[in-house]
């Protein structure tokens, strides 16, 4: 597993003015099954994903526990073009440390991975315009790699969402992305006042939520749930 962190470029998708934007380093080795898995308080069953082959449901499939991050048989794939939208509630409030991506083979492989934190309900139209939380280069890594993340800027988390806004084709061989597997680690705490993640749930996208800019167009688009 690479390990990616902070670090300053120029151009090819990597010096933007908006959020924060990272680089990468590789072969840094990943300890075997992280203690600080936030994998038991992401709510699996609310993961949505937009303009998701199989619906908005299908973004829970990349969801899995630290023994299954290896499976290729199972992934998330786009469907009208080379965006995807993944939101991420959690049944906690999170301070979040890193996010492991095993992401598809060369065609498929998103270019890049923009996060956002606490932006519930988030649809391409926002994720294309607004500013990021932290902002990533896609590691060419076919284990996947970890992204360190700036941790003051990822406390009391709720929900996440990470928008793969094209692949590194871009348009000139595959016209899809795929991600196998997202996993996330730091540390958690109830939320306040016994408050569950319903609060989530409520903002999330709902079955009328599509892949906007498509549609837009009248191109006809996949409906979630």
């Amino acid at each position: 597993m690479s390990c990616a962190h902070e670090a300053g470029h120029d151009h090819h998708g990597h010096g933007h003015d908006h959020g924060d934007h990272e680089g990468h380093d590789h072969d840094v080795p990943m300890e075997a099954g992280p203690a600080d898995s936030l994998y038991k308080v992401i709510d699996t069953e609310h993961v949505v994903a937009l303009n998701a082959q199989g619906g908005a449901e299908r973004g829970r499939v990349v969801i899995k526990d630290w023994a299954s991050r290896e499976d290729e048989t199972i992934w998330l794939e786009s469907e009208l073009d080379d965006s995807l939208l993944l939101q991420i509630p959690f049944t906690a409030s999170v301070s979040l440390r890193s996010i492991t991506l095993k992401a598809g083979q060369e065609g498929f492989r998103p270019s890049e991975m923009r996060v956002f934190a606490n932006a519930a309900g988030l649809d391409f139209s926002d994720a294309e315009s607004g500013t990021p939380t932290q902002q990533f280069d896609v590691v060419e890594a076919r284990e996947g790699a970890e992204y360190q993340v700036k941790a003051a800027k990822f406390s009391s988390v709720t929900s996440l969402a990470l928008f793969f806004p094209h692949n590194e084709s871009e348009g000139e061989d595959e016209e899809t992305t795929r991600v196998y597997y997202v996993g996330l680690r730091g540390s958690w705490k109830p939320l306040p006042n016994k408050l569950d993640a319903s609060i989530v749930y409520e903002s999330a996208p709902r079955p009328v939520d599509h892949k906007n800019k498509i549609s837009d167009m009248g191109a006809a688009s996949r409906q979630g749930f």
